[in-house]
């Protein structure tokens, strides 16, 4: 019997090795995108940003950081890079057509918190008809609220941002939840 290294997969004929293709099977491996190698895969990132080292999360490149701890700040007064998100999450959700509101309907949070820190949480963009608004639910935390009813099939893409400031340190710093919502054509 045949046995193929890790990545590979025999074939149909027994005796040939296949590559598994890892982004094949699912979106949710890498932040960005996803590239297939010959017994393995690989993330790659959009531009400005690097592909963090849990190797497949992506961080905004260091342009303009300063250390703090272990973890690199962008001075507040450092334009080029404080407009820049350190991360960018990729997540996806479905909502039914026609769903009553309000609804709270996506939680996000801070998970990494500095002492003299506070957080403002906004839709960034994506949400041109107004129907949805960030409601803050603790220091570390907001909602996404839906406000008005929105009916499908949609797929409606949201830019939500939260901003860490810390004015003891002069720094200011945002990570964004890119959230794709898939809004159905039906109401179940």
């Amino acid at each position: 019997m045949c046995n193929c290294v890790e990545g590979f997969e025999l074939a149909a004929d027994g005796t040939t090795c296949m590559d598994v293709d890892e982004c094949g099977y699912t979106e949710f491996l890498c932040q960005h995108r996803c590239v297939n190698t010959p017994g393995s895969f690989s993330c790659v990132c959009p531009p400005g940003y690097y592909v963090f080292e849990d190797e497949r999360s992506c961080e905004a490149n260091p342009v303009g950081l300063f250390s703090f701890g272990s973890q690199c700040m962008c001075s507040a007064d450092n334009h080029e890079c404080r407009d820049k998100p350190f991360t960018i999450l990729y997540r996806h959700m479905d909502l039914s057509s026609g769903r009553t509101v309000p609804a709270s309907i996506f939680q996000m949070q801070a998970t990494t918190r500095y002492p003299g820190a506070f957080y403002i949480f906004k839709v960034k963009s994506g949400d041109g008809d107004r129907v949805f608004y960030m409601r803050q639910t603790s220091n570390v935390s907001a909602t996404l609220v839906l406000s008005r009813p929105v009916t499908g099939p949609q797929t409606l893409v949201l830019d939500l941002e939260m901003t860490t400031v810390n004015n003891v340190i002069n720094f200011r710093g945002s990570s964004i939840i890119r959230l794709t919502i898939f809004v159905s054509e039906h109401p179940f």
